[in-house]
């Protein structure tokens, strides 16, 4: 009888995944000689243990290629070079043909299992190996096939790269090199089955990334048709492997935070890695969008670092699944030639949360929402529940919160908060908003009070029936937030779109279509509904449709247990509103988030106040003071590290003295629609966290740091000559390599690079005389210094060139802040040394 394979599409059975857990288990009963059971190759490294030499990057780099190069030689069906083994079977047959590709990358990894060590049994292993490898898509994304050559995917293609011939003609999916995953996915499969390590497989991950991005090169070189279809069949395969790997670690990664507790840092170096080149652009991922789901949304997912994968496949099919053949809810409508608007709505850009108008349209009424079992649905004779004043202000020192007992159908009354609270967290323009002065739908506290009970509580809060219009009951009120969502035993998260997934009877298909709408809905693309998201975390629940509600860390558990891998990166997105270590410990303490942190958080978020954005900073990260003012914000950083990566953004800067710097603002975008079609094209950087590259300290003189730096001196007749002078690297020989990134460039820029250089500065050249262009260093992953040899931390957002900061200065020692610049590739980049500065 046939076995039957892990996934319909592969060949892969249980017994291959068999065999290579019998291949690489170490079976010596010698006890003190034991193997390493997992290492992956170092292609900067050469020699055998214990004397292995270092190579510089530039021999690295030739080594990689060198494989590259083997690796198309065995697609081709030539011999491969002393660098791998030399295989010469001719073999058109697609096993044979997948078999000599994945033996040559098998070589990437060394594995010995020492099986007797482990608590699961051989067969425990093998079980949830396969198990786990079924989760996997069946390939991955697609790569973009343009080339020099832009009739290749027409061409005929050779059977042997196809698993259906179809004319041969080409197809994405059936790829031969996508009949089952490669011994190294598999071998990664187990070990992490038997031995959950958490970013063990990063520096092999790396590795992929290294080489696709020199396969990217390769490919775009080729001549002739037959080259570029076999250079593009290798860059699919490693592309599928390095998709495997990460989702893989990632699994294995979020399965122990939610066991564990989540924690930023943490998270920061889990999803940290270096991302192919390759990585489909914004514009094909959004093609496969649904329509009913946001741009504006989707694009705060999509920019997400935890959206490693950028397989957004399965998360779309469970949207689709829910809310397939709606409209989109844009508020945008068409205008006819008279001028009016018209009945038809479109898609808005995208861009903007103000070019989305279901965020600040004016069609949004206070109260306009009603529970779904109220028989006045239709607004018409539903009553108001207004605040009982006295009541409100009769309780001083804490939060008030309805009290479920003493509110009747006409007033509203409260209690102090206590931890027998349910607090909601709601978007206002959904009709739930309002002043507990203006009135709050009777039926809405029939809901809330009904759920409060069933969840064993005796109050809720609410923004609407709880902060009062009146300035300082409303500043007090604002600033019991963090302690409201903390303290209370349930927070409701409340979203129009949610509440539309039936979870009666509860299903996987549900659960996942919780997770794609929850990344997505209006709910979490908030300012203010983040913070009450992160601070009542520990038991964050969702309401559904028919009032059910469901635990958020129930859906992800399962999601992570049970869902296709690629949902989990995705979920890793909304891990800020799972529980934190300390919570999970026990611990009555808010685990810290840092400035980096909260920026990237808030960098896609709305708020319908300007005056509230500042405010959310702070409050995101727990700060004692609340600010108001990004000066003040800045100013209570002090002594505080920050990445030297973080500052690499287009957000606007601080004009106070000592604070060239500093972001004005979390975001790029204002709130408001962009209206000219210059702004709406210009190209936007918002900031990322920068978390691996190098960090410096914020000082009341300014922001001290090293840098990679690149000092431009102006000649004394530049208002005649335009002439400049680039500072090459003067210190001690042997430091060249631990320092300069680079090295010997400025001595070979040529006038085309040259003259672009003196375009990005000249200008402020004009005003000082010394000009600097820094890039943040990149850091070690297990310490606190630039790796060696330095290199630059890339930018985390789109760019095409080297992202780098210019600043100037007139004595050469103290810097002012002036811009940051993307630096075109047609042109040589300088000599960059690593440098300590201070920006003022």
């Amino acid at each position: 009888m046939t076995e039957k394979p892990l996934q319909s599409r592969w060949s892969l059975t249980k017994s291959d995944v068999r065999a290579i857990l019998d291949d690489n288990t170490h079976r010596s009963t010698d006890l003190k000689l034991l193997p390493i059971e997992w290492k992956a190759l170092d292609f900067g490294e050469t020699g055998s243990a214990g004397s292995s030499v270092k190579l510089s990057a530039s021999n690295t780099k030739a080594r990689m290629i060198q494989w590259c190069q083997d690796a198309f030689a065995l697609v081709r069906g030539e011999h491969a070079t002393a660098s791998g083994p030399n295989y010469i079977s001719h073999s058109d047959d697609t096993e044979s043909y997948f078999g000599r590709l994945d033996s040559f990358f098998s070589t990437l990894m060394t594995c010995n299992f020492l099986m007797n060590q482990k608590k699961l049994s051989y067969e425990e292993v093998l079980d949830r190996a396969c198990a786990l490898l079924s989760r996997l898509p069946a390939y991955p994304p697609e790569l973009n096939l343009k080339c020099d050559s832009a009739l290749i995917a027409e061409e005929r293609w050779p059977a042997k790269h196809l698993t259906e011939s179809n004319d041969n003609q080409y197809k994405w999916s059936n790829l031969s090199v996508f009949v089952k995953p490669s011994t190294n996915t598999i071998r990664v499969a187990l070990y992490l089955t038997m031995k959950p390590v958490l970013r063990i497989t990063n520096d092999y991950s790396d590795t992929i990334a290294q080489l696709l991005d020199i396969l990217a090169d390769l490919y775009k070189s080729a001549i002739t048709i037959g080259d570029s279809q076999a250079w593009f069949v290798v860059q699919a395969y490693l592309w599928a492997a390095w998709q495997h790997t990460v989702m893989l670690q990632l699994w294995c990664d979020a399965s122990t935070v939610l066991q564990l507790g989540y924690m930023f840092e943490r998270h920061n170096s889990i999803i940290w890695r270096e991302i192919p080149s390759v990585m489909p652009s914004r514009e094909i991922i959004e093609r496969s969008r649904p329509e009913y789901m946001c741009k504006w949304a989707f694009e705060l997912l999509r920019s997400d670092l935890s959206a490693v994968t950028q397989d957004f496949r399965a998360l779309f099919e469970a949207f689709e699944r829910q809310f397939g053949g709606r409209p989109s809810r844009c508020n945008i409508s068409t205008t006819s030639s008279s001028g009016r608007a018209g009945n038809r709505k479109r898609v808005c850009d995208g861009k903007a949360p103000g070019n989305c108008q279901r965020f600040e349209s004016d069609d949004v009424q206070i109260q306009s929402a009603h529970d779904f079992a109220c028989p006045n649905s239709t607004g018409e004779t539903c009553t108001f529940l207004t605040w009982d004043e006295q009541s409100y202000r009769s309780i001083k020192g804490v939060a008030r919160a309805v009290d479920l007992d003493q509110t009747d159908d006409k007033y509203l009354r409260y209690r102090p908060l206590s931890f027998e609270n349910m607090a909601i967290s709601h978007v206002w323009s959904h009709g739930q908003g309002g002043r507990p002065e203006t009135g709050f739908n009777i039926c809405l506290h029939r809901r809330y009070s009904g759920l409060a009970r069933s969840l064993g509580c005796s109050s809720y809060w609410m923004d609407t029936p709880c902060i009062p219009t009146p300035d300082d009951l409303r500043d007090e009120a604002i600033g019991q937030i963090n302690d409201n969502f903390m303290n209370s035993k349930v927070t409701l998260l409340v979203d129009r779109d949610l509440m539309q997934i039936d979870i009666h009877p509860l299903t996987l298909e549900a659960e996942e279509a919780i997770l794609a709408t929850l990344v997505v809905c209006d709910w979490n693309v908030r300012g203010w509904t983040l913070l009450e998201g992160m601070r009542g975390r520990m038991k964050l629940h969702i309401l559904c449709k028919n009032n059910h509600v469901i635990s958020l860390m129930d859906v992800l558990r399962d999601v992570t247990a049970k869902s296709t891998l690629s949902l989990i990166s995705p979920a890793l997105a909304i891990y800020h509103y799972t529980p934190t270590q300390y919570e999970v410990s026990g611990l009555d303490m808010i685990e810290p988030v840092t400035t980096e942190q909260a920026t990237c958080l808030l960098n896609h978020r709305h708020v319908t106040k300007e005056r509230d954005l500042i405010i959310i900073w702070s409050l995101v990260c727990a700060s004692k003071k609340i600010a108001k003012k990004a000066e003040d914000f800045w100013a209570s950083t002090v002594g505080q590290s920050l990445a030297t990566g973080f500052l690499v953004s287009g957000t606007p800067r601080l004009t106070a003295r000592g604070f060239s710097w500093a972001p004005e603002r979390p975001n790029v975008l204002p709130s408001a629609a962009t209206t000219s079609d210059q702004t709406k094209n210009e190209k936007q950087y918002p900031a990322f966290d920068g978390q691996s590259s190098l960090h410096g300290t914020i000082t009341p003189q300014g922001f001290k740091a090293e840098w990679l730096t690149c000092r431009i001196r102006r000649s004394k007749l530049y208002q005649l000559t335009s002439e400049f002078t680039l500072q090459s690297y003067t210190g001690p020989e042997d430091l060249v390599y631990w320092r300069v990134y680079n090295v010997g460039a400025n001595q070979r820029m040529n006038p085309e690079s040259m003259h672009h250089l003196r375009s990005v500065i000249g200008v402020v050249l004009k005003k000082f005389r010394w000009v600097a262009l820094l890039m943040p260093a990149l850091r070690g992953r297990t310490s606190n210094d630039a790796v060696y040899p330095p290199r630059p931390f890339e930018y985390q957002g789109e760019a095409e060139g080297s992202m780098m900061v210019v600043v100037a200065s007139n004595n050469g020692d103290k810097w002012e802040w002036q811009f940051v610049h993307e630096w075109d590739r047609k042109f040589l980049l300088p000599e960059f040394t690593c440098e300590e500065l201070l920006i003022a």
